[in-house]
This record gives structure tokens, C-alpha cells and sequence, in this order.
């Protein structure tokens, strides 16, 4: 651990907030989560913990204690105009568009008058489709232990290789996600049925719904690739049409998108042709409370670390944003070129 994050680290159960958020010199607080349930859910609880509604109750608390809630209207204001956010101001998003933002998240913030975006794959609006890490993630839950041998036979032949069945299930490229439907045939599970009667995805009436409340609606790509593994043509295609479809379909004005996964591997190039083409106006990472290079792009951190408090997990990004690190955009490659440099 550095200098800088051991001290923070040490310091975090007895410095106020305030005064390590401006000493950290970080302008906007951009925590970021995907879910909120008390449900432990199939299609997530394998790849990730997600905080309980009392969890994500005590976060907004704590944000609201301690930070002034922005909308993304004023986000942009401040790219576009150099408009000054308040001293400490704090931005939610949420990615994914699970139904659980409607259902639960949004009643919990317009009671408590915060702001926030939910960023949508347009291809799983309206539960038209089933992400492949939703597969995944049903495969783990609804298969293993009973067919883990199968499985793994099964995976080997499709030039899968690891020990462990989890860890060859994670392993399976974007390119290569027609193997969980494969699967899904082999072992019987139903993915459409799935859809039809969990309805993990928010429905169109859902989002006009938020819209009405006053919630910003943005584009989260397709179906929610890891952008380093995609040409710079499909990283743009996949942007310009996830945007364009929440634009179109929901009346949308401002062009917010936030990367799927991170944007490790996206480069100055992927920028400056989607902000000089109109495609985007002000997009999200999700590198924690670093700098980017890029204006108009922000990255964020995540709030899922459910054994952590908000002090603890705003803790550890303020150390690193002591750092000073700002996160570069070289020209660098896309697609199989850029899988080295994943984070």
C-alpha cells in the first residue's frame, strides 16, 4: 500500500468527510452501483455482491450527510459551460437497468430528493434479451454442483481450459458467449423462460416512468461487451447505437453513456470521433475517483463492497486520487491488442 492510501486508510474512522474529499482535491463524487435487493437473486448474486435496500438506505444518508446531490444536467453544465458544481458534490448512476431501479432504488431516492442516472443495454430493454453474464450467472446457480463434470467436458471441447468450473465459465470471451446458449440447450435450462417470468430488465413503461420523476436515462452499449476486446469500429458502433435507441425510443436530449465493465482499452481516437460526431456528450469509467484525460468523461467507483461502510470504500479512492494519477488516452490499440492491458 503507498504512502497516501495508508495514511488515509489509518485516518478514515476519524477525519471528517468534507475535509478529505477537498484535500483529496476530487470535484464530484461519482459512486455507482447495479443493484439494490434483499432477494438473493440467480442471475447476479454469482458474479458480484450487491448492497440490501437498509444498505443502500444508510449509503444515500451518508452521501446526503456529507455531499450535495447533482443532476446530470448539471454535470454537463459544468463540461460544457465551466459552471462550478457545489464545493462537495456527489453524482449516482446506476448501469445495467436492472427492473430492481424502478422497484426499489428510485422510491428511496425521489423520497429523499436525489438525483441520479440509470444507464440501459438496448438490446435488454424490455427483456428481449438475456445477457450472457446473467448465463452465466444461471448456469453457476442452477446447474453446479449436479452437472459440473458435464460441464467442464463441454467447455474443454469449445477450447475452454481451467481448473475450476467458475473460473472456466468467467473465462468465456464476448466473442465466444453463443457457448452459454449451447449449454443452456445441453442441460435444459431455459433462458426465455427465464425473461418471460423474472423480467430482470426494465420494461419501456418502466423507464418512461423514471424519466417522469425526473431521473436521466443513458446508454450502457448493446449488450454490454468489454470494450477492450472490440475493434475500434464495434466500440463505436456499439455506443453510437446504444445511444441512439434511448435517445429515439424515450425522447431522451442528453447523449450520457457509461462503459460496460471499464474503459480499459478505449482510446483517445474512440473519443474524439464519438464527442466530434454527436454521438456522446459526457460519458462514465468506472476507474474510481481518478482524473481522466478526456474532458467530458468522469470515471466512478463502486459501492458494492457490502462489507465495507461508504467512509471505508470512499476512503480507499480518496487515497488514490492523492495520488494525483490521471487516466491517460494514448492512441492506443483496440480489440486482441489491447487484452494485455486489462485492469
Amino acid at each position: 500500500m503507498s504512502t497516501a492510501k495508508s495514511i488515509v486508510s489509518t485516518l478514515a474512522p476519524v477525519v471528517p468527510v468534507g475535509l478529505a474529499h477537498s484535500f483529496a482535491g476530487a470535484p464530484l463524487v461519482l459512486p455507482y452501483y447495479h443493484m439494490v435487493s434483499d432477494e438473493i437473486l440467480p442471475h447476479v448474486a454469482p458474479l458480484y455482491s450487491y448492497r440490501n435496500i437498509r444498505q443502500f438506505t444508510a449509503d444515500v444518508d451518508f452521501f446526503l450527510k456529507h455531499f450535495q446531490p447533482v443532476n446530470l444536467s448539471e454535470v454537463l453544465a459544468h463540461v460544457r459551460n465551466q459552471t462550478h458544481l457545489p464545493r462537495h458534490a456527489f453524482f449516482l448512476t446506476f448501469d445495467d437497468g436492472f427492473r430492481e431501479v424502478a422497484e426499489v432504488v428510485a422510491p428511496i431516492l425521489k423520497a429523499k430528493g436525489v438525483p441520479a442516472a440509470f444507464f440501459v443495454n438496448s438490446a435488454f430493454v424490455d427483456n428481449r434479451e438475456l445477457c450472457m453474464h446473467q448465463k452465466r450467472a444461471l448456469l453457476v446457480s442452477r446447474l453446479l454442483p449436479a452437472h459440473a463434470e458435464k460441464l467442464k467436458q463441454f467447455l474443454r471441447q469449445k477450447d475452454i481450459a481451467d481448473a475450476d468450473i467458475t473460473a472456466m465459465l468467467e473465462s468465456v470471451p464476448y466473442a465466444k458467449r453463443a457457448i452459454f446458449d449451447e449449454a443452456a440447450a445441453l442441460f435444459g435450462l431455459d433462458y426465455a423462460g427465464f425473461l418471460t417470468q423474472q423480467k430482470p430488465y426494465l420494461s419501456s413503461d418502466q423507464i418512461r416512468g423514471l424519466l417522469r420523476d425526473g431521473f436521466a436515462i443513458g446508454g450502457h452499449s448493446v449488450d454490454h461487451p468489454f470494450y477492450g476486446h472490440l475493434t475500434l469500429e464495434e466500440q463505436l458502433r456499439q455506443t453510437r447505437d446504444s445511444v441512439e435507441f434511448v435517445c429515439k425510443t424515450f425522447g431522451v436530449r442528453i447523449r450520457s453513456f457509461a462503459f460496460p465493465h471499464s474503459d480499459t482499452g478505449v482510446s483517445r481516437a474512440f473519443f474524439e470521433r464519438s464527442y466530434a460526431n454527436g454521438t456522446l456528450e459526457i460519458s462514465f469509467g468506472t476507474g474510481g475517483l481518478l482524473r481522466d484525460a478526456w474532458p467530458g468523461h468522469f470515471q466512478r467507483y463502486s459501492m458494492e463492497k457490502v462489507s465495507r461502510s461508504p467512509w471505508q470504500i470512499l476512503a480507499w479512492q480518496l487515497a488514490r486520487a492523492l495520488n494525483g494519477r490521471i487516466v491517460p488516452r494514448a492512441n492506443m490499440p483496440s480489440g486482441p491488442a489491447a487484452a494485455s492491458s486489462i485492469r
